[in-house]
């Protein structure tokens, strides 16, 4: 689980986790990019638009990233309602799956280390794409949802909410163990094996 593994090969555990760090700072950009293309000041104000690592990056999501695989950066400064909300937050997992099309597409044409490195990062980006979409606070999902839901659904996600991080990590690792998040990324890379037939790879 995690990157760990991968430190009995450090060439291609470095460029796993450049990548992977990458495709948190994209999810934040493609959020930031579509809040500010809707008229919310906050994220070219608070510098989100930028490729900078210190305004994106989180300490500990980067060691969650390390240990589980699965990590997170900080979160991007928007407070968009209905559905410019929804769709906002929607681009976070669309910015991992980018990531993930674009590190599989160069993976078919690098040398070791880095096809090796860019095929791990892919598949990193296929999981945070995947949990990202479950309405689970603080995910992307649970926001979209909390965006356009009515009353209940957004006093379940409060109540899901009040159990903070801990909670959080805990339903994660029930869906990973239980398979339900292993079902979405095959769900997931299924569909970017399509794409990636359709343009004749």
């Amino acid at each position: 689980m995690g990157l760990f593994p991968l430190l009995s090969d450090p060439p291609v555990f470095l460029v796993a986790l450049a990548l992977a760090v990458l495709g948190l700072v994209l999810h934040n950009v493609f959020q930031a990019y579509l809040a500010d293309r809707y008229g919310d000041t906050g994220p070219r104000r608070y510098g989100f638009l930028s490729l900078d690592l210190k305004v994106h990056l989180e300490p500990l999501g980067l060691v969650f990233l390390v240990l589980l695989g699965f990590g997170w950066p900080r979160l991007v400064p928007t407070g968009l309602p209905g559905r410019k909300g929804a769709m906002v937050a929607l681009m976070g997992p669309l910015g991992f799956f980018v990531a993930a099309f674009l590190y599989g597409l160069l993976a078919r044409f690098l040398p070791y280390p880095f096809g090796e490195g860019f095929m791990v990062a892919q598949r990193l980006m296929l999981l945070h794409a995947a949990i990202y979409l479950f309405p689970v606070p603080p995910l992307d999902g649970a926001k979209a949802l909390y965006a356009v839901g009515g009353y209940e659904a957004r006093r379940f996600l409060e109540q899901l909410a009040a159990y903070g991080p801990l909670g959080f990590i805990l339903i994660f690792l029930v869906l990973s163990y239980t398979g339900v998040t292993g079902a979405v990324v095959q769900g997931l890379a299924g569909f970017l094996a399509t794409l990636y037939r359709v343009i004749g790879l």
